[in-house]
């Protein structure tokens, strides 16, 4: 008992440092953007010189204000689901403590990205674009030991996982943006706008069906949520410059917009395996119901610990 709530607290103490270490490497990335500002010309994007290089030839990669928006809304989401799990009245919660391992690897790897992306030198791009596609694992599996869209919980807990879900969409959208990145910056692709214009208008419809079948499989739509700010920051950035992209992503973000509009209310694509009423798990067989009052009487003939046992 006492060794799990040491880990969780441990977990939110390492959350903690990694957004705080992340967010002042961010800051000192800024700072070298700001002084390429003074040597040359305004950059596009507050980032190290050698970043603002590879983006300005990255044409899927969207405009500077969707990072902003999308990263802080996840690090306030997550912060607040990290203090969550580590409260006393959290300790039997079977979702949590499956959770802990991919907890502790996603944040080392978010400090690992934020360490590596306010560094100005190729190999640093590579890395971490590398870092990006191992944490999209992190967090796919993080979505996976929380139960996101296979058990209905009671909230806060229901609305504390929203983040993970946007998360994990992010970082699928970035694991795309990020890869012309890593093959710019090692030579392997040298650009040609008669043919990466169709091809980069090409991506965004294969990324916007794999957002939504995926999505599916995962039974939650806020997963495509980030895929809007990700589309819409694309369609900003390159209405002018290439309009085939820009419009092609205009296209996509409506697209998603209309199906959040219909699926987000519902909250799911497809029922719930499970439901969670309080303490008590109520599993498939002759004690799972979706009745309240039926749920109750399940949860009064079973203590926290055996109900928590039966997951």
């Amino acid at each position: 008992m006492k060794t799990t709530s040491f880990w969780r607290i441990a977990t939110a103490v390492v959350a903690v440092g990694s957004i705080v270490y992340t967010s002042l490497s961010s800051r000192n990335a800024r700072q070298k953007g700001q002084q390429m500002q003074e040597a040359e010309s305004e950059p596009e994007y507050d980032v190290p010189a050698q970043y603002q290089q590879v983006f300005d030839n990255n044409l899927i990669i969207p405009a500077g204000w969707s990072f902003g928006v999308v990263w802080s809304t996840i690090y306030t989401g997550l912060g607040s689901l990290m203090v969550h799990q580590a409260l006393n009245s959290q300790e039997y919660n079977p979702r949590y403590r499956k959770a802990l391992p991919w907890w502790a690897a996603s944040w080392a790897l978010n400090a690992v990205f934020g360490h590596f992306f306010s560094k100005n030198d190729e190999e640093s791009v590579i890395i971490s674009d590398a870092t990006t596609k191992a944490n999209l694992i992190a967090a796919l599996g993080l979505h996976h030991a929380l139960e996101i869209g296979k058990t209905d919980v009671p909230a806060p807990e229901k609305y504390l996982r929203i983040p993970v879900s946007l998360y994990a969409g992010w970082l699928t959208a970035a694991t795309v943006v990020g890869t012309p990145d890593t093959l710019l910056t090692a030579d392997v692709w040298d650009r040609d706008d008669e043919r990466d214009v169709p091809l980069a208008a090409g991506i965004l419809g294969a990324t916007a069906g794999a957002g939504y079948l995926i999505a599916r499989k995962l039974n939650d739509p806020w997963y495509m949520v980030p895929f809007v700010a990700g589309f819409g920051g694309i369609a900003t950035r390159q209405w002018n410059r290439y309009p085939v992209i820009g419009w092609t992503a205009a296209g996509l973000t409506a697209a998603y917009a209309g199906l959040l509009a219909y699926w987000l209310p519902k909250g799911k694509f497809e029922p719930y395996e499970k439901i969670v009423v309080h303490d008590a798990e109520l599993l498939a067989g002759p004690v799972e119901t979706e009745d309240t009052h039926q749920a109750n009487i399940a949860r009064e003939r079973m203590t926290p610990i055996e109900a928590e046992s039966l997951d």
